[in-house]
């Protein structure tokens, strides 16, 4: 499955029209995007798990877009609904106990640049490519009103950016973070 995931997240990605997406694609292969968990005991608590959570966000996000709004270029429902999490590339941890064995958790949270979920997946997208200003908001409040400051956003938010409730819903569908 890691594979599969891999090739489309690549295909997908070359797709986009934008300078420095092939350096992009490359920083990924070169770091353990594909390998990494999406998280340490909840939604894509395994190897792969991030690659394959970011491929279903942005597949729900474009599902959602084409049923609901479909203004979004698609080169930015790519980066969006890929790129949302790479804030969480390399900062999960194997856990092990000394006799060998894999806690409950099988993995901790260790994070070398904590700059916060959303602004450093959109530091290091940026790092890659430059974002439209669209793509910089989608990425950095796709939490929605998980993050404690979306509140004193939020109205402005809605009118530049309506697409953002649909990359968080998105998120938390593809998460299971709807109860569903």
């Amino acid at each position: 499955m890691c594979q599969e995931v891999r090739k489309e997240i690549i295909k997908e990605l070359s797709a986009v029209q934008r300078e420095g997406i092939d350096q992009l694609i490359n920083h990924l292969e070169g770091n353990n995007f594909f390998t990494s968990p999406a998280s340490t005991k909840f939604h894509g608590n395994y190897v792969g798990g991030l690659a394959a959570h970011s491929l279903m966000v942005y597949k729900e996000f474009d599902f959602l877009l084409k049923r609901y709004s479909g203004t979004l270029e698609q080169d930015s429902r790519r980066i969006a609904g890929i790129c949302h999490d790479f804030c969480k590339i390399g900062v999960y941890q194997k856990n092990e106990l000394k006799n060998g064995r894999i806690p409950a958790n099988p993995y901790h949270f260790d994070d070398p640049l904590p700059i916060g979920h959303g602004e450093k997946s959109m530091y290091l997208v940026s790092q890659y490519v430059k974002l439209t200003p669209k793509e910089a908001l989608l990425i950095r409040w796709h939490m929605g009103s998980y993050d404690p400051n979306y509140e004193i956003n939020q109205d402005k938010l809605k009118k530049i950016c309506p697409e953002l409730c649909l990359l968080h819903c998105a998120d938390q569908l593809v998460s299971g973070g709807l109860g569903l």
